[in-house]
């Protein structure tokens, strides 16, 4: 009978006719999906590598009641295969997690490690765009004295080893000076990023990766660091370039009866070429109607019905307008007219 156990295709069937393998691959998914209704489970928020994205998901969270204090740093989380990769935060117990490890399933839950957060990094790229990214930092000076020099200059000295996710962004921290101070209203302590591990915990893209730098302690100069914005070597950003302007190659031709009868409605319509000729649809723009009076007005789409009910306004005039990027593309006289 212990040959009915083992998960192979040479099983004898179980008592409901099936074989147990067969069973196995047909409710293994249906047994985590359970587990992670019940109590052991939790839900917690899944963002991506800079927090603009974000949704809540169902796991398992395994490790927390380490046995020491660095262990207390680290979990491990259970999810649905295909939710996890490094480089991912999670925000469990009101603090930010970076999944670090590289993600891996047995067929039926996905697991990863993931590391506490402590602080939040911030710094400019070279065009002066201004990047954070939370972080992970342990000591890499842990026995040092903290001080270097001789008796006439006395420097501080300290090292951090840092994660961070990786993506393109993240990796212009390298060789950037930034704050890592628990002051984070006026910074002081400034160090400088020295050393880029930017290959060894790159998993690729089904995976994701974080990268590896080392930070070393550095002075802070007033001159260029600014800790009212918690940025060194501040620089001003770059100018955004301005928007395109839509109306330089484009025109517009408002079709319809330079007459509006009193009482009637009368509809209009515009069409817009470029400087081909060519018609251009899908064009963003709104219709205006310049009048010292009320003229009602219904719009639908690239057409506006126009209507005047008052004898007294008979031979006075109004100008229908195109507006694109609030500028007047065309305009079109009317005139208030009777019926006989």
């Amino acid at each position: 009978m212990q040959e009915w156990y083992l998960l192979t295709s040479d099983t004898r069937p179980n008592a409901t006719g099936g074989y147990e393998n067969d069973a196995f691959l047909d409710y293994k998914d249906d047994a985590f999906q359970e587990a992670l209704q019940t109590d052991i489970s939790t839900t917690v928020t899944l963002y991506n590598y800079n927090l603009t994205k974000s949704r809540q998901i169902r796991c398992i969270i395994q490790g927390n009641t380490a046995d020491t204090q660095l262990k207390s740093l680290e979990r491990t989380v259970l999810a649905s295969i295909g939710t996890l990769k490094a480089g991912m935060y999670i925000l469990f117990e009101d603090r930010y997690w970076l999944i670090t490890g590289y993600p891996g399933n047995n067929k039926i839950y996905e697991k990863a490690t993931m590391i506490l957060c402590q602080y939040k990094l911030r710094w400019q790229d070279d065009s002066g765009k201004v990047i954070e990214r939370w972080a992970n930092f342990t000591s890499a000076s842990k026995y040092d004295t903290g001080h270097s020099g001789n008796q006439t200059i006395m420097l501080t000295s300290n090292n951090f080893t840092i994660w961070i996710p990786e993506d393109d962004d993240s990796a212009t921290l390298d060789t950037r000076r930034v704050f890592i101070d628990r002051d984070t209203i006026r910074p002081t302590k400034v160090f400088e990023i020295t050393r880029s591990d930017d290959v060894l915990y790159l998993f690729g893209e089904e995976h994701g990766g974080i990268l590896s730098f080392i930070a070393d302690k550095d002075e802070l100069n007033l001159e260029v660091d600014r800790p009212d914005l918690g940025i060194c070597d501040y620089k001003e950003p770059a100018p955004l370039p301005p928007e395109p302007d839509e109306t330089t190659d484009l025109s517009a031709v408002i079709s319809g009866k330079s007459n509006l009868i009193n009482g009637f409605s009368r509809t209009y319509s515009v069409e817009f070429k470029d400087s081909n000729g060519d018609i251009k649809q899908d064009v963003d723009f709104t219709w205006n109607v310049e009048s010292n009076f009320d003229v009602q007005r219904i719009i639908s789409g690239n057409q506006i019905e126009l209507s005047v009910d008052d004898k007294s306004l008979i031979g006075s005039s109004f100008i229908l307008q195109v507006l694109v990027q609030d500028k007047v593309l065309s305009e079109f006289e009317i005139t208030i007219t009777s019926l006989y």
